[in-house]
């Protein structure tokens, strides 16, 4: 059960949760079908490729929400926005790390969070061609592959392994990650969504990073905490999608979450 949730809202949360664990069925094919078969590539406004891939699960999820809960809001990546009339929002990045993606490596990922009253309560993070998913619920342990998970519970900064996707993503940022990286036992890059799910699963101890948008870091959320850990802003602030500074900082435990705050400045 959800903290703070109503009776009616903990009900319609465990039908959300099961719908939303069964999306990969679709989302999974889809990637397959594309995966290693050099997809044309195209680049957005803002420079970031996409693919028919990325497109073709965006457009398959979200009909397949529509279908079922049509009263939901959906906000995604690839597609305008869809305001809801009720309590939940789906939050969809159908390929996390197209980059990744597009290049033959398998960390990518399909991200699926589902807010309640703006909070992240359900989230999906799917590595497709690995064959590996992470299941978080409000008030449940998080799930790997239907297995329960835990961080590695780490509290020692000097010890941890902390990781982030690129050191050109973080812009402005990278003097401040510095910072967290110098004071970590060792740093490393790449790895996309997958880094949160391997935090979650006590693989790696903290994963920092900036410039993200919602869709990029909701459906960790739920992941991590249900595994023990904690993810905010780098300021220490919750995440939020009217709020969003674009950072996340993950961490493996509540007072490693405290060090790497500081050690970020």
């Amino acid at each position: 059960m959800s903290p703070g949730a109503s009776p009616d809202q903990n009900t319609a949360l465990e039908d959300v949760a099961a719908f939303a664990a069964t999306l990969n069925n679709i989302s999974r094919p889809i990637i397959k079908k594309w995966f290693r078969q050099a997809p044309d590539i195209e680049k957005k406004s803002d420079l970031s490729p996409v693919t028919i891939a990325d497109k073709s699960v965006e457009a398959a999820l979200r009909d397949a929400i529509m279908a079922r809960f049509p009263d939901h809001g959906i906000i995604g990546e690839e597609e305008a926005a869809k305001t809801g009339g009720g309590d939940f929002t789906w939050v969809i990045d159908p390929i996390d790390g197209t980059r990744a993606f597009t290049c033959g490596s398998p960390l990518f990922g399909t991200l699926i969070a589902v807010l309640m009253d703006d909070r992240p309560v359900v989230g999906i993070i799917d590595l497709p061609a690995l064959d590996q998913c992470w299941i978080g619920v409000e008030g449940r342990p998080t799930l790997h592959n239907g297995m329960p998970v835990t961080t590695s519970g780490l509290a020692d900064l000097n010890a941890a392994r902390t990781v982030t996707t690129s050191s050109v993503a973080l812009g402005r940022y990278h003097a401040r990650f510095d910072q967290l990286a110098t004071r970590s036992m060792v740093t490393g890059y790449g790895g996309d969504c997958a880094n949160y799910a391997h935090l979650a699963s006590g693989w790696c101890d903290i994963v920092a990073e900036a410039n993200l948008a919602p869709y990029d870091i909701m459906a960790s959320i739920p992941v991590i905490t249900g595994a023990g850990g904690c993810v905010t802003r780098w300021d220490g602030e919750p995440i939020r999608l009217d709020d969003y500074d674009g950072t996340a900082l993950a961490t493996a435990s509540p007072a490693l979450h405290d060090h790497a705050i500081s050690a970020l400045g």
